[in-house]
């Protein structure tokens, strides 16, 4: 297996269980695991189990089963590619599947992406994640049937509260949203918690909200009461038409205030 430039596995048959071993003495040296300089490669393969498993193994501190450092990537696709196609089995397969589990106060944080614009650089996006669900011509969104959460969603949200101790003070929604802008004052800029467009056509929604139990939401929003957005005016009993604050919002170039009631509609 050993040539000029590395290793090559792409003319290898795998074992019945899938092992390769290359020798202790070639891939441990005193200091830890030592592979040879070069590349791996399984290409053409047809392996009968996992190509690489790692089960079992305990990582050193600070350590991971993979690690790259200072690789800059030399294509659009970043420092990891796969493509593939399915078509009527397996029904349903994720393209990546991460579980992790905690016992105790460790806290499990899940996948971090952390895109920086350093001092100097110029650039007009930068995005820590970028999903796109491509529904191409030819193709057929079929009926959801009128079930929640079965549709085509870049991005598919959601937390489970399933007979847990809630701790008064606790929190908990399917996401969260952070913009921290120091130093400099961005307020009159195109500045925002959610940026939307509608590319072409047309939809019939921009929020749509379905309640899927008797009790659904208490609040449909839950502004401070700080005039940034909503404020609180005058108590109910002497205010006009029983308007108790505003929200205020920015059409096209004029300030305008959306009035809150405290009674219904009759």
């Amino acid at each position: 297996m050993a040539h000029q430039g590395g290793w090559r596995c792409d003319a290898l048959d795998l074992p019945e269980n899938g092992e390769i071993h290359l020798g202790a003495a070639t891939l441990v040296s005193a200091y830890g695991f030592s592979p040879p300089a070069g590349v791996i490669t399984y290409a053409g393969l047809a392996p009968n189990t996992h190509p690489l498993l790692f089960t079992g193994m305990t990582l050193a501190d600070n350590c991971n089963v993979i690690r790259g450092i200072e690789i800059p990537p030399t294509r659009a696709s970043g420092w990891t590619s796969f493509t593939g196609t399915i078509t009527d089995s397996p029904a349903a397969v994720y393209s990546d599947y991460r579980e992790l589990h905690t016992g105790g106060t460790g806290e499990v944080l899940g996948a971090g992406f952390f895109p920086y614009m350093d001092s100097g650089a110029v650039c007009k996006s930068l995005f820590a994640i970028q999903a796109i669900s491509y529904v191409s011509a030819g193709s057929t969104v079929d009926s959801a049937a009128d079930a929640p959460g079965i549709g085509v969603f870049p991005i598919w949200a959601k937390c489970v509260l399933d007979g847990e101790t809630f701790t008064s003070g606790g929190v908990a929604a399917a996401m969260f949203l952070s913009v921290q802008a120091n130093v400099t004052d961005v307020q009159a800029e195109d500045t925002s918690m959610l940026n939307m467009e509608v590319a072409s056509g047309g939809i019939q929604n921009i929020i749509k909200f379905r309640c899927t139990t008797v009790n659904g939401a208490t609040y449909f929003v839950n502004l401070a009461d700080n005039g940034e957005p909503g404020e609180k005016t005058v108590a109910s009993e002497t205010a006009v038409d029983d308007v108790v604050g505003n929200i205020k919002v920015l059409i096209g170039d004029q300030v305008g205030y959306i009035n809150v009631h405290s009674a219904k509609a009759s």
